[in-house]
């Protein structure tokens, strides 16, 4: 069976409002939030074959969790 799953980034941190939207970070609030759905989806032994990700920093980061 095919499964699709949606996941969006972690919170981001709005720290520096001039910096870039592309090159924000994630919150501590987005990287705890990040490892315990990596940690969840581990744990449900979702193993995708495909992964499209946006380039932006904060999504990268939270992939990387």
């Amino acid at each position: 069976m095919l499964r699709l799953i949606l996941y969006r980034h972690a919170k981001s941190d709005w720290s520096n409002p001039e910096g870039l939207d592309h090159d924000r970070w994630l919150a501590a609030r987005g990287e705890d939030a990040a490892r315990r759905m990596a940690a969840w989806i581990d744990g449900e032994r979702l193993k995708p074959d495909l992964i499209l990700c946006s380039t932006s920093l904060r999504t990268r980061l939270t992939l990387q969790a």
